[in-house]
């Protein structure tokens, strides 16, 4: 059996499209969960694949999540107003990690307005609570 030699060029855009299959794959498995729920938010966590909601990402505890929102934008920084919206996790894992920013999103809609449905990152705090980063 001959051994067959492909170019950088043809493996680079087959590399490319497996990739662009599975972040398709990944993102419909989510899209279909958001739908299912119920939620606005849309959970955009690149590295969580299609694990299920019911997975442990961070210790099995409660955590607060925080999403620190601007109120009122004056014309620099220092002239800004921001509001912090809480929620509670029962535990580490994705589904309650995403409630608990459903949650926080819907008070932040609610107080200012619509707002980011991305849901990018939870940043592990010094006090141990989780803050909440959207975008749009």
């Amino acid at each position: 059996m001959q051994e067959q030699i492909i170019s950088v060029d043809a493996f680079n855009n087959k590399a490319a499209k497996h990739e662009e299959d599975t972040y398709l794959q990944e993102r419909e498995h989510w899209d279909n969960l958001r739908d299912d729920l119920g939620y606005e938010t849309i959970l955009d966590l690149q590295e969580l694949g299609m694990m299920p909601l019911d997975k442990k990402i961070f210790k099995d505890k409660p955590y607060l999540v925080t999403y620190k929102v601007i109120s009122f934008m004056g014309e620099n920084i220092d002239v800004t107003t921001w509001l912090t919206v809480t929620a509670v996790t029962k535990d580490g894992t994705v589904g309650e990690l995403w409630k608990a920013a459903e949650s926080c999103y819907q008070q932040a809609k609610l107080a200012v307005g619509d707002w980011h449905t991305f849901i990018e990152d939870f940043e592990m705090q010094d006090d141990g609570s989780l803050s909440l980063v959207t975008g749009s």
